[in-house]
């Protein structure tokens, strides 16, 4: 009798331990939502003027940069002072010349020069053969930090109509089927104990 209370607590030790080490990490994905979705939050507010504390979000519409950023990916882009950005750096600018005038790009710095005492970049797609119109700093949103490859994966989700349904209704199902069978289980439970 006291081996089998003294293994229930054990038991009771182990649930408790995952339970918690369960509520830090949803609650670190929560946290971590909250801030994805502030960050586009402010950029669709500000039409992409604003950062969030220097970040913002982009998501790819061309093929230009194949085969480092496909046609849907999401990249995070960090504001950075025109004088720390250096040639090979993937920048993300609103264009200016006629040919690209309100379009925002992210392509590769292949050289930068000094004119009149301002840097002024040239920057080229990885896949284009001709290089953009040159631009300077203050067109340069920022320099591209990374790859957001599970936003970018929900993001490909949303936008196939297919996909978001199957996407949306087998995990409802299963959890409805879940919740179903445990209720089913716990009515059985007590009437065992009755």
């Amino acid at each position: 009798m006291k081996d089998q209370r003294e293994e229930k607590k054990v038991k009771q030790k182990g649930v408790g331990v995952f339970k918690i080490i369960w509520n830090i990490i949803s609650r670190l994905l929560t946290v971590l939502i909250i801030i994805i979705c502030l960050i586009i939050g402010v950029q669709k507010v500000t039409n992409n003027k604003e950062s969030f504390f220097g970040y913002r979000i982009f998501r790819v519409q061309t093929g230009s940069m194949i085969p480092k950023y496909q046609i849907g990916d999401v990249i995070l882009v960090k504001e950075k002072d025109a004088n720390n950005i250096k040639v090979g750096d993937d920048v993300t600018y609103l264009g200016e010349a006629a040919s690209v005038k309100g379009l925002l790009i992210t392509h590769r710095v292949i050289d930068i020069e000094e004119k009149d005492g301002k840097r002024i970049f040239h920057t080229k797609g990885i896949a284009n053969n001709l290089e953009d119109p040159a631009i300077t700093g203050n067109q340069i949103n920022g320099v591209v930090q990374t790859k957001l490859y599970v936003l970018t994966f929900i993001c490909n989700l949303l936008v196939n109509k297919y996909i978001f349904y199957f996407c949306g209704i087998v995990p409802l199902s299963i959890y409805a089927g879940f919740r179903i069978f445990k209720g089913r289980h716990d009515a059985e439970k007590i009437e065992r104990e009755n």
